[in-house]
């Protein structure tokens, strides 16, 4: 069965009650970038915008992506 890696930027944005702009402007990302980001699917992502996403939320790696089953 294949898999597909999905990021959870969007749940953890609400979870946190943070908004893209403040995500954006906090990380240091265009906020075309997070809004990019946050619309499914995403395609591919720059491992340092990964690591700029984990440290600024305070997730891990794990809590940001997930791998789900076809």
């Amino acid at each position: 069965m294949p898999y597909t890696v999905r990021l959870r930027l969007n749940e953890i944005l609400i979870e946190q009650k943070k908004t893209r702009k403040q995500l954006a402007h906090q990380a240091g990302l265009r906020p075309s970038t997070v809004s990019t980001l946050c619309n499914q699917p995403v395609q591919r992502i720059y491992l340092r915008t990964l690591a700029s996403l984990c440290e600024t939320l305070d997730v891990s790696i794990s809590d940001l992506l997930v791998l789900e089953k076809h």
